[in-house]
């Protein structure tokens, strides 16, 4: 049983960065794109899984349902100008990659992004295939999609949560949660979220005068 994550570069600029500046409240928002119709309670296990794994590298994440036939959401899906938000859309499958992947983060040739895609297909499949519960599955494949968005390029690692290659071993790593971000990571990401934070920051202190 071999699985494996896919991480796709497209040439768009979707963050920018400025001077280090203290920020005491580490969070940054999700909205989550429910297109499969997964059931609440097991995308709220798969949000809390990957809430977790940030979590242990010292990040909050506000997980927002935007799925488009949530009338209500639609304006609070919008945000607002100061928050740091990113985007996860469940999808059936990938129409370009192999079915074996998991997911996909939308990563551009400068290192950024704020999309990526979670692949049911392959969770249901590899769900099938063990004895691995979706939900475990389908949130550690949030957070590692997630980590490309904030870690960047070249992010795979042959440890922990950012691993490309997903078998029975990465199956035995999550279910005694050893897949999470490394001291490194975790510094790369606060690094990421500082930037942009300061960067609106101080858009918004310009609009101010």
């Amino acid at each position: 049983m071999f699985r494996k994550i896919a991480i796709f570069i497209v040439g768009i600029v979707l963050w920018g960065s400025s001077s280090a500046r203290a920020w005491s409240n580490p969070m940054f928002t999700v909205n989550v794109y429910n297109d499969v119709r997964v059931s609440p309670a097991l995308l709220q296990h798969s949000e809390s899984i990957a809430g977790k794994i940030f979590q242990q590298a010292g990040f909050a994440i506000l997980w927002r349902d935007c799925t488009p036939n949530r009338v209500e959401g639609r304006q609070m899906c919008l945000g607002s100008r100061d928050e740091i938000a990113l985007a996860v859309r469940i999808i059936p499958h990938s129409l370009s990659l192999s079915g074996e992947a998991f997911g996909v983060a939308f990563v551009g040739s400068d290192g950024q992004g704020a999309q990526a895609d979670v692949f049911y297909s392959g969770i249901e499949q590899l769900t099938n295939d063990s004895s691995a519960n979706p939900a475990d599955i389908m949130g550690h494949v949030m957070a590692h999609e997630l980590g490309h968005l904030l870690l960047g390029l070249n992010s795979h690692s042959s440890l922990g949560i950012m691993q490309a290659h997903w078998n029975d071993r990465q199956l035995r790593q999550m279910s005694m949660g050893f897949l999470k971000f490394d001291k490194r990571q975790s510094e790369a990401i606060g690094t990421r979220l500082l930037s942009v934070h300061v960067m609106r920051q101080d858009e918004l202190e310009r609009r101010e005068y």
